[in-house]
């Protein structure tokens, strides 16, 4: 049972209907399950401890009052229990007009909700973030880069503002990997616009939903951050990945429980260290959770 992050029930609702209200026409989902997800209490825990746990395989961090920004705040979830369970000092930005209104409504309620100040969810679009140079410790978004006008400019910003020895957590869908959450379905490794609507199309998907992506890789992230000479890449999720599907211990947000049967049979024929290893090998593995550390002057 999912435990929401909210004793509002109506925000389920409201939720589920904004959401519907912004890509009912394009995708086919129930979206009530979905608001669920996005006010789950435990999959922000989930996010939060991943962040903590592959910054502290390198280097001890405790994150206790450190400075956060999230980049695409949603509806809340994540900046309420970073503070309430982990007293981060966490806040974060999200576009507030035409269908993210809905968005911001209940972020508000959430944060009065839990006693927390309204103004730790800024109206802001991530590529022009409006913070000075180093001002967080920490920078954290998940399945927001896929969704923006200019991913470069949104990493090169996320960068900008972050701190000198401060870690940056982005889990992104990776387009060269076989799998498309959004759809909830196979997806084989397509990063051409073009190719994925029609094979979206041939799938029996609305193709017009590719048009609000960006086919997100790992060759388009290193070439991007190839040319930042003040960060070090500590890890793409290629580990994450390959524990996973060995040990099938993950959530089934979104459409994940669609895949755990194969991911079931896999375990069972004794192949997925080895399929895990081919995945990671050619950059097929999914989602790339790439964590940046942003090199002292």
């Amino acid at each position: 049972m999912i435990l929401l992050i909210s004793k509002n029930l109506l925000i389920v609702d409201k939720l589920a209907d904004a959401l519907s209200e912004s890509t009912g026409d394009l995708l086919e989902r129930d979206f009530k399950a979905i608001a669920c997800e996005f006010l789950a209490e435990d999959r922000a825990i989930e996010q939060v401890e991943l962040f903590i746990s592959e910054v502290n395989k390198l280097e001890k961090v405790d994150f206790k009052n450190k400075k956060l920004l999230e980049i695409g705040a949603g509806v809340g979830t994540f900046l309420v229990t970073a503070r309430t369970k982990y007293q981060i000092d966490a806040f974060g930005i999200e576009p507030s007009e035409d269908e993210f209104s809905p968005f911001n409504e209940i972020s508000q309620t959430l944060l009065k909700e839990h006693n927390l100040p309204e103004n730790i969810v800024i109206c802001s679009a991530a590529e022009k973030l409006p913070f000075d140079d180093n001002s967080f410790d920490l920078i954290y978004s998940t399945n927001v880069l896929e969704h923006v006008q200019d991913p470069k400019l949104v990493l090169e910003e996320s960068i900008r503002v972050l701190k000198p020895g401060g870690f940056l957590q982005f889990v992104i869908p990776n387009y060269f990997s076989f799998w498309e959450g959004h759809y909830g379905i196979f997806w084989p490794c397509i990063t051409n616009r073009f190719l994925a609507k029609v094979y979206a199309k041939l799938a029996g998907q609305n193709p017009k939903y590719i048009d609000t992506l960006q086919l997100i890789n790992p060759f388009y992230l290193k070439k991007i951050l190839s040319k930042m000479t003040n960060i070090e890449v500590l890890s793409w999720g290629k580990d994450i990945f390959k524990k996973r599907l060995t040990t099938g211990n993950y959530t089934d947000w979104a459409s994940l429980q669609k895949i755990r049967p194969i991911i079931s049979l896999v375990q069972k024929l004794k192949i997925s260290s080895l399929i895990a290893k081919v995945l990671n090998m050619f950059e097929m593995y999914t989602p790339i959770v790439i964590t940046i550390k942003k090199i002292e002057n």
